[in-house]
């Protein structure tokens, strides 16, 4: 078949299904949440409101830290990132290719008195632009999982960077990670199996479930490879979900920022004050860490290998149910689980040390550990230099 029918048939699927569920009578509530086709993996109901909310404000909160002014948005959908940016931004500039989204956005951005939006229907290979249209942000999240394919990816943006100014980003959020799929899909079919399915079967049907995942997954690495075709790039940097919630949304996905090159950056702090750390040989913990940076207001600090609270369980599951053992059955997993001494340390535990030093904020990014499914990479540095030098190289936060 060609492969431009096979694209074309993976997009015209996603269109349909998005349709229909955009169509759906809106449940009472915030209009601005609307949560149409939002589904847990693991319930196959809605996923629960209050947890939408953490999720969305995580990103928001994200995407406003890099002070955007003119935003470019791939797949806006029903406009939750929309609604909750425009209003800070001198123009945003919203592209779907559901109709019945975008009829329900134009809607609330009217009822809410909204300026500056501008809202067309389009692919995201074939932006609906003047070539004269410039952002300092375009944001592609939670969409890039239902592109047919990475070269798919690459097209769009290289699509999209000829309308990124000078300095400007492009925001990948929501990205699924393809080395977590295997403990994803255990995660999902141990929380639905009976406590006497035989664990083999389980093991199989995990192997399944990766080979036959309809959905596009992306390791950081990948997103590297993708990001240095593009011109003019100056870095890469991925992080974890915000949140203390774990749901597939923040144990499973992160974000990726790829800036383009502006003027030179000030420069990295000087080496004397920076350090390297091992989280496992200083048997650190949150408050430890916090009373310490609380007398070096000017370090710069990398921290590795970090348990992630969110995954040692998710892991430590997958290991079992990968070699058995003298376990048989679901239930008799949950039981070792249970027994198990799995300790973590909660990310957004790490975030809160953006309190405030001598110098300034804080500035804290938290990223997955390369080669560790259940390990994360905090680096903590003061927001008056920057952690990452902006050299016209990919310089991946935690990823060395």
């Amino acid at each position: 078949m060609n492969p431009g029918t096979v694209v074309n048939e993976k997009l015209d699927h996603w269109r349909a299904l998005w349709d229909d569920a955009y169509e759906q009578p809106v449940s009472e509530g915030d209009p601005s949440l609307n949560l149409a086709g939002w589904t847990s993996s693991y319930t196959g109901l809605p996923i629960p409101a209050a947890e939408m909310r953490e999720w969305v404000g995580g990103t928001v909160g994200r995407i406003l830290s890099l002070a955007p002014t003119r935003v470019l948005e791939i797949g806006c959908g029903t406009g939750m990132l929309l609604l909750r940016i425009a209003p800070r931004c001198a123009s945003y500039y919203g592209v779907d290719f559901s109709s019945s989204a975008l009829a329900y956005v134009d809607q609330q951005v009217r009822a809410a008195g909204v300026e500056g939006v501008k809202l067309c229907e389009g692919q995201a290979d074939a932006l609906p632009l003047a070539a004269t249209d410039r952002f300092d942000l375009v944001v592609l999240n939670s969409v890039v999982q239902y592109f047919p394919d990475a070269d798919y990816l690459q097209r769009v943006l290289d699509s999209a960077v000829e309308h990124v100014a000078p300095g400007g980003t492009l925001f990948l959020g929501d990205l699924r990670s393809r080395s977590l799929l295997p403990c994803f899909h255990s995660s999902v079919l141990l929380r639905q199996a009976d406590s006497d399915r035989p664990l083999a079967e389980l093991a199989s049907e995990v192997e399944r479930n990766v080979a036959t995942e309809m959905e596009l997954t992306f390791d950081p690495t990948d997103i590297e490879a993708i990001a240095v075709e593009l011109p003019c790039l100056a870095s890469v940097k991925t992080q974890l979900k915000r949140g203390r919630r774990h749901n597939e949304l923040t144990c499973f996905r992160y974000d990726a920022a790829i800036r383009l090159e502006d003027d030179p950056c000030r420069p990295l702090a000087a080496e004397d004050d920076r350090k390297e750390v091992d989280w496992r040989d200083e048997a650190l913990s949150a408050s430890a860490l916090r009373r310490w940076l609380g007398g070096k207001p000017g370090v710069h600090l990398t921290l590795h290998s970090i348990p992630n609270a969110r995954l040692v369980k998710e892991v430590e599951a997958l290991r079992l149910l990968r070699r058995r053992e003298d376990i048989e059955t679901a239930g008799q997993l949950a039981t070792a689980l249970r027994q198990a001494r799995l300790r973590g340390i909660e990310p957004e535990d790490l975030w809160r040390l953006e309190s405030g030093d001598d110098e300034g904020e804080r500035v804290v990014e938290v990223d997955w550990q390369a080669g560790s499914a259940d390990r994360y990479v905090a680096r903590v540095g003061s927001r008056s230099c920057r952690l990452s030098c902006c050299t016209p190289q990919v310089e991946l936060v935690g990823h060395r």
